[in-house]
């Protein structure tokens, strides 16, 4: 039983345990194989989260920003892909990151000859990933068109071609035949180009919403984020996940306006705001209730009949969008009274 009285509000309330059950799951689907998971730390931003996946066996990740790949490296991770092409400061960055911590082994990715050719003027054997673009649109060469890149690589002195990166996030069809069906005609000029390259190239496919899709072609490795924590959204629109949703909001009654509303402490600064209002929290204890409005600070919502409730009533919630939910919090709580810092949160660690 918690004792909410010594749990913070606004704050997230982590449950270690169904992280740990989310963990295993997903290497399940794997064959227990943790050479075919390179999960993101994007979702997490933990240093505690880090090893519990370690513990399971896992060894090489993905890191969004130079502080995400800097605390894989204090953790003491063997391989960490930063899934960014560097450029300006982020270039000068990613090779002082390189130099500092040589235990771990780094790549990142490249998707134009130009950043190419900078990042082999200033690194030494340095490992890359080439980054496909498979129609989401956001950054990636395409696959047609991404020989002549590889073959740049494969001839710089300074750089080291470890593998493609294939990311889809645009799939994200309800039904899971129906994203098979995205796969398979998304992917069509990517199995192209795989007869033009080597065997041995590490393919990082995918995320959470196509985990499903590839997590049986034994060539791929997979590179979900999100699985640690899950989340309200991916849970409604993809039910066939077994996963368990391990981090609550959790807020206070702070005021009482109408006779049919409450205000909580839990405002826009607490939870991401980038959905509808209607896709934001859901109420683990109240499920008819509906967050009408926040501001910064507050959220009012509409409860029906208001004089059940008073000042200081705990409310608990699960958030839509974990990720950017994580990064709005300073630590996470633990029903122990015990917490997990989000370091990488910040944009820099030391380097």
């Amino acid at each position: 039983m918690i004792n909410y009285d010594h749990i913070e509000s606004p704050g997230l309330l982590v449950n270690p345990d169904i992280v740990k059950k989310n963990i295993q799951w997903v290497l399940n689907q794997l064959d227990n194989d943790p050479n075919r998971l390179r999960p993101h730390i994007k979702t997490h931003k933990t240093r505690e989260v880090n090893q519990l996946l370690m513990a399971a066996g896992v060894y090489k990740f993905k890191a969004a920003t130079i502080a995400e790949a800097e605390l894989l490296a204090l953790d003491k991770a063997k391989d960490v892909l930063l899934s960014m092409q560097p450029t300006g400061t982020t270039l000068n960055r990613f090779i002082e990151l390189v130099d500092k911590y040589p235990e771990t082994s780094f790549a990142c990715l490249l998707d134009d000859l130009e950043a190419a050719n900078n990042l082999n003027t200033v690194a030494s054997s340095q490992r890359v990933f080439v980054d496909l673009n498979m129609g989401m649109n956001r950054t990636g060469i395409k696959s047609v068109d991404a020989l002549p890149l590889i073959e740049y690589i494969q001839q710089s002195p300074n750089l080291k071609l470890a593998g493609l990166h294939a990311y889809d996030g645009h799939i994200r069809d309800l039904n899971l035949a129906d994203r098979k069906k995205h796969v398979e005609t998304d992917f069509v000029t990517f199995h192209e180009l795989l007869k033009d390259v080597s065997s041995n190239l590490e393919l990082v496919v995918g995320g959470t919403p196509s985990f499903l899709v590839h997590h049986s072609n034994p060539q791929y490795v997979c590179s979900p984020g999100t699985f640690v924590f899950f989340d309200t959204g991916y849970a409604k629109l993809y039910p066939e996940n077994s996963l368990d949703l391990a981090v609550q909001v959790i807020g206070r009654i702070i005021s009482i306006p109408t006779n049919h509303t409450i205000s909580i402490d839990v405002g826009h600064k607490s939870v991401a705001p980038e959905n509808g209002i209607d896709n934001r929290l859901q109420f683990i204890d109240h499920p008819d209730w509906k967050l009408m409005s926040q501001s910064e600070e507050h959220g009012i919502v509409e409860v029906g009949d208001s004089s059940t409730f008073k000042i200081g009533d705990i409310v608990r919630m699960y958030p839509y969008h974990i990720c950017p939910t994580v990064a709005l919090h300073q630590y996470l709580q633990l029903a122990d009274g015990s917490h997990w810092d989000v370091i990488a949160r910040n944009r820099k660690i030391t380097v």
